[in-house]
């Protein structure tokens, strides 16, 4: 996982994927962060590639959203407004998933209650997170109380990452 923030993006861009520093890119360079609610295709055929989810969310306590992974794309959640806490955990053998969409949706959703330590990152606008196929993510949670957020989440196919 990189967490970071689009104040340390010039100086940090170099030690990132090539397909990661693109998706920032595209947010900064294309204002991604003033479109409407929706999907934009950035690279490839159809957005295959890499493409944007602009969303709107009301962040919920953590109990109430599910630790999710993906095998083909990597995300990065780049907060726009609101503030919102990821938690995050590494794949491991105990992770048990509950509901496989890998097939369908390049989803899995693992069991909420799990003997296994999470990571709590607060993002404010600006920040973000890279989620790669290991990192177990569990997004939209609230800090304090509920809060609308506005995010772009850049989806990377895993071929633009391969070395």
């Amino acid at each position: 996982m990189i967490i970071s923030d689009v104040k340390h993006f010039e100086q940090e861009r170099h030690l990132w994927p090539a397909a990661v520093a693109r998706g920032i890119d595209y947010i900064l360079n294309r204002n991604l962060g003033e479109l409407e609610v929706g999907r934009y295709d950035l690279e490839g055929d159809n957005g295959h590639l890499m493409y944007a989810n602009v969303q709107e969310s009301v962040t919920r306590p953590r109990e109430e959203q599910m630790p999710e992974s993906h095998v083909v794309y990597t995300d990065i959640q780049f907060l726009v407004s609101g503030e919102e806490r990821l938690c995050f955990y590494k794949l491991t053998d105990e992770a048990i998933i509950v509901d496989n969409k890998y097939e369908t949706h390049d989803v899995a959703f693992y069991e909420s209650q799990h003997a296994l330590p999470e990571t709590d990152i607060f993002l404010k606008p600006g920040m973000f997170a890279v989620c790669f196929p290991s990192d177990i993510h569990r997004p939209n949670c609230l800090i304090t109380e509920s809060t609308t957020n506005k995010k772009i989440v850049i989806k990377i196919h895993k071929d633009l990452l391969q070395l």
